[in-house]
């Protein structure tokens, strides 16, 4: 299936691509930094990210943030 073929049946159910692919994003890098020790920036290249830094940005907008104090925090909750 073509990216546009997918994009158009997402729009179907009111979805846009653009926030799926955030939204799996997120959960593949929120995963490793909660279950591993892998550093920051090799999660952001496993979570589909070619520049950290935008790796960044982008988990701060969804998560509220940075992807150091979300490891941080979560570290925090399994005590």
């Amino acid at each position: 299936m073509s990216t546009r073929t997918l994009q158009r049946k997402l729009a179907d159910v009111d979805l846009a691509y653009s926030d799926l692919l955030d939204t799996v994003r997120f959960e593949r890098s929120s995963s490793l930094l909660r279950d591993t020790d892998t550093k920051i920036i090799d999660v952001s290249f496993a979570s589909g990210y070619s520049d950290p830094a935008h790796f960044s940005r982008a988990f701060r907008r969804i998560s509220g943030v940075s992807p150091r104090q979300f490891r941080e925090q979560s570290r925090l909750r399994k005590k």
